[in-house]
Parts: C-alpha cells; sequence; structure tokens
C-alpha cells in the first residue's frame, strides 16, 4: 500500500496503523478479499482488513471470525439497527447476515477500544457483482430496493444502493452492509437514487440492449454505469422509452446543471418536509423504482447462448453412456462434501452433486447455460452458487491495488474436497491452446481431494466439431497422454471407459 495511503488511512481511522502492521507477514502489507463476511480465506496473520470504504466503519477478517468496527458516535444509531424488529427478521430469513454486538474489543488488535465492534455470520463462498448473470443482478436489485422499503417504512433510510453491498452465498442474494443505513432525514428524496440507477438500472438495460453481462460491467466499472457511458452505448434510438429518457438523457442533460445545482446547495440548507409527508414521498420513489426495475427483467436465459439448450442436443451421448456417466459421478461423489463443478453448463451434475447433500459451486463462462442453472434453483435454497467464470482465463482480484476482492483462483484453493472436469478437457485443449500438463497443473494448483474427471478423445464428434479445421492437431493425443499428465499430480483411483468408446470417466485421488 502506498505511503500516502497508508498516511490517509491511519488518520482516518485511528488505529489502523497497529492493524495494518498486525497483517504484515513479510510480503507487505494485505487488505485482500472480500467486502463482507466470508470464510473463504486463510488467513495467517491475526487480521486483514476487508471493507475501508465507510468513514463510519471497517471489516476485518480476524482470526476467521468477521468483525465489523463502527465509529463509537454510531454505536448507539447501529445498536438501534440491528434490534429493530425488521432488520432481525432480515437477519432470521439470511437476508442479512447473522450480527452480534460484542461486549469487548478484540484484545490483540491495536487501539481496538477506539471502536464499536459486530461479529458476523461468515458466508458461504460469496459471489460479487462481475461474477453473476443479469436475472442474479436483477435479484440484487429487487433485494436492495425490498431493504429501502422496509428501512423507510420504519424511520430509516438506505443511504447506499451499490451491487456490492448484496453479495450471493448459496444461490440466494444477501444485503451485508449494515453501515448503509442511517435514521431517515425529512428531505423526501432517496440519496442513493442515481447510485442505484448506475449499479443496476443502467447496467440492466445494456443487457437488454447489448447483451453486456455484469462482468462486462463491473470488472472495469465498480460503481456501475453512468448516463454518459450509457448514451455512449446506446446511442439516442435505443433510448426512446421511459426508462432510457429518465435515467440515461435526462441525467446526461443536466449533468452541467446538475453541478451548478451542487453548489449552489452548499450554501443553503436542504429542504425540508413534514416528516410523515417526507417518508410518503419516500416510499412513493422506491416504489415507482421497483416499476422501472421489472420493465428489466431479464429473460431466464439469453437467447443469443451457444450453451444453454446444450442438454437437449447432445446427441453425441447415447442414453447408457449418460446412464454410466451419472452413476460414475455419483458413487464417487459420496466421500465429498464441498464440490466445484467447473463447465457446469446448465448444472446437470451440480444438481445431481446437491441432490447428494453436498454444497456446489458452479462455475461456467456461458451466460445463457448458467442463467438457465440459476433459474432453476432460483428461490429453493439449494446449495448450489452459480458463478460465472472462465476457467482458462480466471476472474482476477480486483479492488484497490488489487488487494480488495481476491482472485478467483486464490479464493478456490484448498476450499473443495472433489473438482468435477466433466466434457472441460477438450474445450480448454482446443480454446485456451494448453497442454495436459499445465491442465493436470491446475487442477493440481486448486488442492482438491480428488478429481471426477472426463476424457473427449479427439476422434469424438464434439472434439471434432470443437475443433474444426484444426482437428488434426490433437490427433496424437489420447488418454494415455492425460494419464502420464495426471499421475504427475494424482493416483488414478478408478477408470471407466463410456460405451461410445470415444469418452473416458476417470477418479483421481491426492
Amino acid at each position: 500500500m502506498p505511503d500516502s495511503t497508508f498516511n490517509i488511512l491511519a488518520v482516518e481511522f485511528p488505529g489502523y496503523e497497529g492493524l495494518l502492521k498486525n497483517v504484515d507477514n513479510g510480503r507487505g502489507h494485505e487488505c485482500r478479499g472480500h467486502r463482507c463476511a466470508s470464510n473463504i480465506m486463510d488467513i495467517a496473520s491475526p487480521s486483514a482488513v476487508l471493507s475501508w470504504r465507510d468513514p463510519d466503519g471497517f471489516v476485518v477478517n480476524h482470526r476467521g471470525e468477521i468483525l465489523r468496527a463502527t465509529a463509537l458516535e454510531k454505536a448507539e444509531q447501529t445498536r438501534a439497527l440491528i434490534h429493530a424488529p425488521w432488520m432481525a427478521r432480515f437477519i432470521a430469513e439470511g437476508v442479512v447476515p447473522g450480527t452480534h454486538e460484542l461486549a469487548d474489543p478484540p484484545a490483540d488488535i491495536e487501539n481496538a477500544h477506539q471502536w464499536k465492534w459486530l461479529q458476523h455470520e461468515s458466508l458461504s463462498f460469496p459471489c460479487y457483482p462481475h461474477e453473476i448473470t443479469a436475472l442474479q443482478l436483477y435479484d440484487s436489485a429487487q433485494l436492495t430496493l425490498q431493504v429501502a422499503i422496509e428501512a423507510a417504512q420504519n424511520g430509516w433510510v438506505l443511504k447506499d444502493a451499490s451491487a456490492w453491498n448484496v453479495l450471493f452465498s448459496l444461490g440466494r442474494p444477501v444485503f451485508v452492509d449494515l453501515l448503509s443505513f442511517a435514521k431517515q432525514a425529512p428531505t423526501g428524496t432517496w440519496i442513493a437514487y442515481g447510485q442505484f440507477a448506475r449499479n443496476f438500472l443502467l447496467p440492466l438495460l445494456l443487457y437488454r440492449k447489448l447483451g453486456l453481462t455484469p462482468a462486462d460491467i463491473f470488472l472495469a466499472n465498480r460503481d456501475g454505469i453512468s448516463p454518459e457511458y450509457a448514451f455512449q452505448l446506446l446511442g439516442r434510438l435505443r433510448l426512446m422509452s421511459p426508462i432510457g429518457f429518465e435515467f440515461v438523457l435526462l441525467p446526461r442533460s443536466l449533468s452541467r446543471a446538475g453541478s451548478r445545482l451542487i453548489d449552489s446547495q452548499n450554501t443553503r440548507k436542504p429542504r425540508q418536509f413534514d416528516v410523515e409527508l417526507s417518508g410518503q414521498l419516500l416510499l412513493r420513489t422506491l416504489r415507482r423504482l421497483q416499476r422501472q426495475l421489472e420493465r428489466l427483467r431479464p429473460d431466464k436465459y439469453s437467447s443469443d447462448s451457444t450453451w444453454k439448450s446444450y442438454e437437449e442436443d447432445r446427441h453425441h451421448y447415447s442414453e447408457a453412456d449418460l446412464t454410466a456417466k451419472r452413476e460414475f459421478v455419483r458413487r464417487y461423489l459420496r466421500d465429498a462434501t464441498t464440490v466445484l463443478d467447473l463447465g457446469c453448463n446448465a448444472g446437470e451434475f451440480s444438481l445431481l452433486a446437491a441432490d447428494c447433500g453436498k454444497h456446489v459451486v458452479a462455475a461456467d463462462a456461458d451466460h445463457g447455460a448458467l442463467s438457465r442453472l440459476y433459474a432453476r434453483i432460483r428461490g429453493l435454497r439449494r446449495p448450489i452458487m452459480p458463478i460465472a467464470l472462465n476457467i482458462g482465463r480466471p476472474t482476477p482480484a480486483v479492488g484497490w491495488e488489487n488487494k480488495e476482492i481476491a482472485s478467483f483462483l486464490e479464493r478456490a484453493t484448498g476450499q473443495f474436497d472433489c473438482i468435477l472436469a466433466l466434457g472441460l478437457i477438450h474445450h480448454l485443449l482446443v480454446g485456451e491452446r494448453v497442454t495436459l500438463s499445465m491442465l493436470a497443473d491446475l487442477l493440481s494448483g486448486l488442492d482438491p481431494k480428488f478429481v471426477i474427471l472426463e476424457w473427449v478423445s479427439p476422434a469424438d464428434p464434439k472434439f471434432q466439431q470443437i475443433a474444426g479445421l484444426n482437428a488434426p492437431l490433437y490427433s496424437r493425443l489420447d488418454a494415455a497422454t492425460l494419464e502420464a499428465a495426471m499421475l504427475q499430480r494424482f493416483q488414478m483411483t478408478a477408470k471407466m471407459a463410456l460405451p461410445c468408446g470415444t469418452r473416458v470417466m476417470y477418479l483421481w485421488s491426492r
């Protein structure tokens, strides 16, 4: 962390200097990981800073526990919030992580007494805005408005409407930032209106009009899409709608006037309304945004997806092949608790693993296929977390100094008993031009206890279709070549050829 930034943090947050010193393990100051409760990282140091963006506090992973430091002047307000009946109901329903107040500050964090401390329940492999589908972003927006409306009805206001305040855990959205709430001021306006548009409405509009996914947007634009940028992408013709006018054309036209308005407001007090009228105006705005959001509801899965109908179109498999494959996977999943399904498509084997009582992270690069999986489990509380991921180009670390949110590989390493790599290897051979040795290294680096892998021969019709004119490049590869590469890192525990003769199932163990 640069010295200038370090000094600013030390001034703004007394005790930060000692906290960051605790994090240093000879590798420099580490603020690795996540924006909210998560137990995915294995942090050897006593504390690691996870979130610092709110001036009223910060979040640390302290010896595996997720702790939030709150400014002392905000302690009573925070206490009132977490004990409010409406918030207690959200916590009981899992909409907000379980939270309780610590009687004493952590003993081994320097200057911890200068803060009030809360402990949050950890989430199971949380998923971020740059790793979700458009339908998940829509559900995230719905939850944000649901929370904002409930708060407004009880005298509170949601002052932040960032997509990063909602994470997905086990396939459902969870609102994670308790410091986003404040007691309602009688202004009649929603301070987070513009942020909600940038983080939710405009990204969903761009998905509908241009097919841009949340990954396309949030990897490069942390605070979503500005009206000016949306106008550049869409142009006037695509914006001839009430939503386009209100959230793109009008804000763009008034941007300069808005700057003058801000300057003028700095010299006078904000307009105040009767408390009851103010609450009604705020609720009216929030409910109107709900109606606008409904107009941007994505289809269950995009129409231009390559692989969304794979389960119906896989004529290269006979029913005997599929039956044998399912039984092989089911048999060798019995010793797993956690499963990473790489290249899950629409989730057939993720669902099979969940039916066997496993917790599953289901990863695929095809937005349409992954959306289909999410639509299958939406609202059902299945132990499946869909994540938009091209394992050939895994999600990088992002945020300040690339330390705010860890890369997928860093977060996933050592977290899964079993990795499923079914019908995946040939895609990486062709699409990424990697070697079998490199693929074995990738699987080994994730440190699973075992891998269930399907080998697809270059003679297989699907391999031929994917490789196209380049098929001769792979003609020398065979199952023996794969086995030689994998045996450098794993032991072969089981092997079964499928009836088709061009596919082989393997169980590889440590």
